[in-house]
């Protein structure tokens, strides 16, 4: 069993724990979201040029995120350099997530 770490306060430090966490779930849902294997994540691995991860499937993750770890993630502050990467994807979510409820 998994023990859930609430997301730090928006602005604050990254809390490790959390970052590792949304880190992990990201790798355990691109399979989901691109329909098809994927080789294991890197902090380099690029969403979009290696992955292939487009607007839409993008969204779905983030949506899926939330609902694997409780959270709402801010998204009004979202651009493309907080979506090069699957580190930079990790980073951005766990700075920019509140816990749901």
């Amino acid at each position: 069993m998994t023990t859930r770490l609430d997301p730090p306060q928006l602005g604050s430090p990254i809390e490790p724990g959390f970052r590792d966490q949304v880190f992990a779930s990201i790798g355990e849902l691109l399979p989901q979201v691109l329909k098809r294997e994927v080789p294991e994540v890197a902090e380099d691995t690029q969403l979009m040029r290696e992955l292939g991860l487009r607007s839409a499937t993008t969204l779905e993750l983030l949506l899926l995120l939330e609902d694997q770890l409780d959270i709402q993630i801010e998204v009004e502050d979202i651009d493309g350099g907080s979506m090069n990467s699957v580190g930079d994807l990790a980073d951005y979510v766990a700075t920019h997530s509140v816990t749901d409820g």
